[in-house]
């Protein structure tokens, strides 16, 4: 059950994060390379950071 709770605090902070980047102008721009995150990985992951390319 605390393994659950963790996740779930996880991918809330997560949603925040991607919120606070929305705010700032950087709402789907890869943190490491600073190209686009692509649509259908946004789609895919709403609150990714990185592009697949530095995903991987």
């Amino acid at each position: 059950m605390a393994a659950l709770l963790e996740s779930a605090r996880r991918r809330l902070a997560d949603v925040d994060a991607a919120l606070e980047r929305r705010a700032a102008g950087g709402y789907g721009v890869c943190e490491t390379c600073g190209r686009p995150i692509a649509p259908e990985r946004l789609a895919a992951r709403p609150a990714a950071r990185t592009c697949i390319d530095c995903a991987t």
